[in-house]
């Protein structure tokens, strides 16, 4: 194992990303496509809006007919009948007619402008106008806001509520965007169980058989399978493989043929079963295998037939920080989907990483902060970069940081945390009440603890 600087192995990881960009385009439903990538142009197909419509409630009128009218002076219309939002007028107004008319109702042939209801007098046949309009005054005219073959979102854009509501305004029903990246999920290790395959054959969860001496249930599986579809990506779990070569070898062979980017947990460090590292080495690249972070540092990177394959630790706290802080970047990138809004990088890349991708972009870590005091006296491990989980909790006017001493082993130092701080190579101790930045882990976090 060769330990890499963490910010070097975030630009490695990172550049890697372009080549590994999910090119597939698919055809979705409208009411499906948030969040999407848009994979062509999309033009405008009818004027938005499609008819000349009133903006106010009132009475669609020639404009020349009110003009110099006022309290004293009133105009007099003869009134021809109503329009009502959803209807077509079958009248035509002529000069000193005029046709009650509702918001967003088409404007009648031959008028011009609506005078508001405020400003008038209904006499039953005949209306009374008290303040003159100008042509076009309250008329929203056709194509005012989208001219039909507009380009109204290009290739490349997120798909967000108000672009939605652009598309569902055009009629427009299905969308062609850029395919999910397909993310296969392998667990390893001869002492793991799949719980959702002990029961009574049935797989429905409600009869549990005994958990075998020796075993411990697969946590991997189900985390990062979540991990992966808030990313925007598709999860593939592929279940769990043996200490066996010949078996993570096989699983690893299913995952080329079935995913984008393979991601396997355990078997990653220096013991005799420990054997995913070698196996990437053998048959195809290992990139970089060890990082110098605590936890998360035997963290492999590599590709294996033509796809990249991340080899996480298997401690599942470990296992989730090194996706969250490598692998969940190169998904974002392969997907061209964008970053959480409301994110700040813990840790920033090189210069050169920095230079080819935007400043939103360029942090390994992307979550809120909050300034808390801690609560004990911290001792981080000597000449390692460090991630210490904190619980939060208020005390006064206080935010209050108390660490998670249970290690990376223990799935509950995750469920137990709202977030860590980042103690970096060089600082040894942070002392009791030291204020310090807490990132917060979206997946993390639920409420702070009052």
């Amino acid at each position: 194992m060769r330990i890499t600087e963490y910010r070097r192995a975030f630009d490695i990881i990172l550049n890697f990303a372009e080549r590994f960009k999910v090119r597939r385009k698919e055809r979705v439903r409208l009411d499906e496509s948030l969040g999407r990538i848009v994979a062509e142009d999309i033009h405008a197909p009818i004027d938005i809006p499609p008819f000349d419509r009133a903006t106010m409630d009132g009475y669609a009128v020639v404009a020349a007919d009110t003009f110099y009218a006022d309290e004293d002076s009133p105009a007099e219309l003869s009134l021809l009948g109503e329009v009502r939002a959803g209807e077509f007028p079958d009248v035509r107004v002529e000069r000193g007619t005029c046709v009650a008319i509702s918001t967003g109702a088409p404007i009648p042939e031959g008028a011009d402008s609506v005078v508001k209801v405020e400003n008038a007098e209904d006499l039953c046949e005949k209306v009374r106008i008290f303040k003159s309009v100008a042509p076009s005054e309250n008329v929203q005219r056709a194509g005012s806001d989208i001219r039909k073959g507009e380009l109204i979102i290009s290739e490349g854009t997120l798909l967000t509520p108000c672009r939605t509501g652009v598309l569902a305004a055009c009629g427009i029903n299905e969308v062609v965007v850029r395919g999910k990246p397909r993310v296969a999920i392998i667990s390893t290790g001869d002492e793991l169980v799949d719980p959702l395959n002990m029961g009574d054959g049935k797989n429905d969860g409600q009869k549990d058989a005994p958990l075998p001496k020796g075993k411990i249930y697969d946590v991997n599986m189900r985390t990062l399978s979540d991990a992966v579809s808030v990313c925007g990506c598709v999860p593939l779990p592929l279940g769990i493989a043996c200490d066996d070569a010949d078996d993570v070898l096989g699983k690893m062979e299913e995952a080329v043929r079935k995913a984008d980017i393979i991601i396997i947990s355990g078997s990653t460090s220096a013991g005799k079963t420990d054997i995913v590292p070698t196996i990437i080495y053998e048959h195809g690249e290992l990139v970089l295998h060890g990082v110098d972070i605590k936890p998360g540092k035997p963290l492999a990177f590599g590709i294996f037939r033509g796809k990249p394959i991340f080899a996480l630790p298997g401690n599942p706290t470990s296992a989730l920080l090194s996706f969250s802080l490598f692998v969940a970047p190169l998904l974002y990138k392969c997907s061209t989907a964008a970053y959480p809004t409301q994110i700040k990088p813990a840790i920033k890349s090189t210069a050169s990483t920095a230079a080819a991708f935007s400043t939103a972009e360029e942090g390994i870590l992307k979550n809120r902060t909050v300034k808390a005091r801690t609560t004990m006296r911290i001792i981080s491990e000597k000449g390692r970069n460090e991630f210490i989980f904190v619980r939060l909790s208020v005390e006064g006017d206080m935010m209050l940081a108390t660490p998670v001493l249970k290690g990376s082993g223990a799935i509950t130092t995750l469920a137990d945390a709202d977030g860590y701080i980042f103690v970096e190579k060089g600082r040894e101790i942070i002392e009791e009440g030291e204020q310090v930045e807490v990132f917060l882990q979206p997946a993390l976090t639920d409420e702070v603890r009052r």
